[in-house]
């Protein structure tokens, strides 16, 4: 029989069909040699909205192709449902910063059947960040040039132990959620939302060592750090050190600081200070977060920790603050200045690029 005909006939008819009777015409056309797409079709022009999903035609065709005719309901043993990995990738492609949960009710299986699946497809779960510059060829030949320098000194002498380190970083007193997304390792993540640059905010500025934080400022919001303002944190500090880590005081070697090219610390009279002090600089190459322990250590960690705060006023900033400091062990900050190495090595293997 024709199957235009056969549609005319069953479209001029009151009948409806069940299950059973779709998977035969389904078995037919597939007799018929058309494809799963065809069938689609020719069901939807005949039955409307009782037609099965492409999908649906799609698998019975797999079935027949097997060999496997029977068009019974086969019985279900109470089982989780499987999914493909194409289907929890077409979820990721559309927002991959969902969560497994929502993902998981969206694919009708458990939350830990999503966790399984992501960590085989080699998924990583990654929170936004902001690439600081782009950086040209001279540029990373001084970042790779530096780094391979200081790898040289460490291998000859540890010297980590005498690294003090410090900058600044923005506290808001409005902190939007950064968002994480499930991505490929070596895959960038998915952009946050920056806070409000406009709205209020205080400037930190900290310096710590592998014990922990030795002395800070929160200054006052519209306060900013200029090259006198800068000198006299660096005597404040020295004074926190004899306070703090007497120990230096019998030491014969210097204290060597890390910190970045910010004007106010590379001013001459700021170089002066410091020299006065009897202290020596570690040398850093111009944009480069990535390699000063306050940027990937102290900060990244800290602003994982502001997501979603919201600060009344100033003093509800220092006493977080406080209690944020007090809470971390000496592993952490001993942990941060001991990568030092481990990020050095990674920027000479990626010729002075940004590295993960």
């Amino acid at each position: 029989m024709d199957v235009s005909y056969l549609s005319l006939v069953l479209k001029m008819s009151n009948f409806k069909p069940n299950k059973e009777h779709l998977r035969h015409v389904m078995i037919f056309l597939f007799n018929q040699k058309k494809k799963a797409s065809e069938c689609h079709r020719i069901l939807v022009e005949t039955y409307g909205d009782l037609a099965p999903t492409v999908k649906t035609c799609e698998r019975w065709f797999q079935s027949f192709k097997r060999g496997d005719f029977d068009v019974t309901d086969k019985k279900r043993e109470n089982r989780p449902k499987k999914f493909e990995d194409v289907e929890l990738q077409s979820l990721l492609d559309e927002d991959n910063t969902q969560t497994q949960q929502m993902m998981a009710e969206q694919l009708n299986v458990t939350r830990q059947a999503i966790s399984d699946r992501l960590r085989a497809m080699g998924k990583i779960q990654k929170v936004g960040k902001w690439v600081p510059h782009e950086l040209n060829e001279r540029q990373m030949e001084k970042r790779k040039t530096v780094c391979e320098m200081l790898l040289l000194r460490h291998e000859r002498k540890g010297f980590l132990h005498r690294v003090v380190t410090g900058d600044e970083k923005l506290i808001y007193f409005q902190n939007p959620k950064r968002k994480q997304s499930w991505v490929t390792p070596g895959q960038p993540s998915t952009s946050s939302a920056r806070p409000d640059r406009f709205g209020k905010k205080t400037m930190l500025c900290v310096w710590w060592d592998q014990k922990g934080v030795v002395y800070y400022e929160l200054l006052k919001p519209g306060e900013t750090v200029n090259t006198d303002r800068y000198r006299q944190q660096m005597i404040n500090l020295s004074h926190a050190l004899i306070e703090k880590r007497p120990e230096w005081a019998h030491r014969h070697a210097k204290v060597i600081l890390q910190h970045d090219n910010a004007p106010a610390h590379s001013a001459r009279l700021t170089k002066e200070t410091i020299s006065s002090l009897g202290w020596e600089l570690l040398p850093h190459p111009p944009y480069s977060p990535d390699l000063a322990p306050s940027d990937y250590q102290l900060f990244s960690s800290m602003g994982h920790s502001l997501a979603e705060q919201h600060f009344n006023n100033f003093e509800d900033v220092r006493k977080w603050l406080d209690e944020w400091i007090s809470n971390k062990d000496e592993a952490f900050f001993w942990n941060g200045i001991h990568k030092l190495p481990e990020r050095w090595t990674k920027c000479v293997e990626s010729e002075g690029q940004y590295f993960e």
